[in-house]
């Protein structure tokens, strides 16, 4: 269980931000506003708590809520279209439920592409990565051919490798097994789930 005022503390942690540089954000003269948030002796106005929550990106329900929060990071994006290079730079992060996994072990990824739209994987969508290197036959994973990276969904056939789309505008990319081993194709890990960008 987590309390609103170690949430807030950790939330801006996570941002590298003081307190004097949150005082700023929002138009306080000193941090002892947020001193007085984050030790609990007292409470953000409605207000404010709506434009913590905006600050943060996260719904002011999530802001709220007693479960502890880790902070998983944004790697860069990735190809939901033909394999396209996936840039590995940091773009944020995004936080999930403490038993729904770790920073060591997951990783967001933001969706440029269509190909996986009838899986509701859109354009701009971030999509939460398991790091693995190997998935089930039918599962969505990251899949990297050198420096080019997709979303596809994976399948077995004979000593085949098949990247499936879920657009009908694109055709499956298959790969030999020799192909697999050569270029290298490699599986980065098993996309759990998609948080949706309105």
């Amino acid at each position: 269980m987590i309390s609103l005022h170690e949430k807030l503390k950790q939330l801006r942690k996570d941002r590298g931000l003081s307190q004097q540089d949150l005082a700023f954000q929002f138009g306080y003269k000193s941090f002892t506003t947020i001193q007085k948030w984050e030790d609990g002796s007292s409470l953000p106005p409605t207000r404010i708590l709506t434009q913590l929550a905006d600050f943060y990106h996260v719904s002011v329900e999530e802001l709220m809520s007693t479960q502890r929060k880790v902070a998983i990071p944004i790697l860069g994006t990735v190809r939901g279209g033909p394999l396209h290079y996936a840039s590995q730079e940091f773009k944020g992060i995004e936080y999930v439920n403490e038993n729904e996994g770790s920073s060591e072990e997951y990783f967001y990824l933001e969706v440029i592409g269509d190909s996986m739209i009838n899986a509701r994987i859109h354009p701009g969508d971030l999509v939460y990565v398991h790091r693995q290197n190997s998935i089930e036959n039918g599962e969505i994973a990251v899949v990297l051919d050198g420096e080019d990276a997709t979303i596809k969904r994976v399948y077995y056939e004979n000593d085949k490798l098949i990247l499936r789309p879920e657009n009908t505008k694109y055709s499956d990319i298959v790969y030999t097994q020799e192909e697999c081993e050569t270029k290298p194709i490699k599986i980065l890990g098993k996309v759990i789930h998609c948080k949706i960008k309105l």
